[in-house]
């Protein structure tokens, strides 16, 4: 079993989906969150995103991790519920519009060294997502619900379908492993990643199919004539 501080795998471009949706909502702090918990990331974002870093909240609920959020200057892009509040089994929160650099990961962090390598500052770069669970406060007892892992892969997928530059995923241990050991021991990296390779999380698609009709080679000439 890999170790928070391994938790890292590359997209390979040659896999990137054409079509993932997602299930989301806008959090009711929205818009105090991008006013006062994010900044622009210096260039367009579709070029920007090359990143998603994992972590989890050490927090009981999304309301816990929002209003620390408000407390100190950290955000991230979404918030997978735990499996206690209402949300659960039915949509992620957004919270910080992936246009804009949440705050996730430490600025001071030197790139460099990281596994990404030389490039922008690792928030400018990356979009974040954070999933309830307890961490440290329950002594990493606190099981990730299958749907969270889920939704945590379908995240990633979403993101890989829009931003061609996205590259990497990377659990927030491995960027900061002398301050930080999230998503945590508990959070089975192997079947997460195992999900976005595959795309086997990805919900059927179901498009509306129309019969092809050539209105000209029907009986009666044009498709506009009496």
């Amino acid at each position: 079993m890999p170790k928070p501080i391994d938790y890292y795998f590359q997209l390979p471009p040659e896999a990137r989906p054409s079509y993932s949706p997602l299930q989301e909502e806008l959090h009711p702090d929205f818009e105090w969150l991008n006013q006062n918990r994010a900044r622009s990331r210096g260039k367009d974002v579709f070029e920007a995103i090359d990143t998603v870093v994992i972590h989890a909240t050490a927090g009981y609920a999304t309301s816990h991790a929002v209003e620390n959020w408000h407390q100190k200057v950290a955000s991230a892009h979404w918030i997978i519920p735990d499996e206690k509040e209402p949300q659960h089994g039915h949509f992620v929160w957004g919270t910080v519009a992936e246009a804009k650099a949440a705050y996730h990961v430490r600025d001071a962090i030197t790139v460099a060294e990281t596994a990404l390598g030389d490039g922008p500052n690792v928030n400018n770069r990356s979009l974040g997502i954070e999933i309830v669970n307890t961490q440290d406060v329950q002594n990493y007892q606190d099981p990730f619900s299958t749907w969270q892992v889920t939704m945590t892969a379908r995240i990633v997928l979403y993101a890989w379908a829009k931003y061609p530059n996205l590259k990497h995923v990377i659990s927030h241990a491995k960027l900061d492993p002398t301050r930080r050991d999230d998503p945590g021991i508990q959070f089975p990296w192997d079947d997460f990643k195992n999900m976005v390779l595959t795309h086997s999380v990805l919900p059927p698609r179901n498009p509306l199919v129309f019969e092809t009709v050539d209105l000209d080679a029907k009986e009666g000439g044009s498709c506009c004539s009496p």
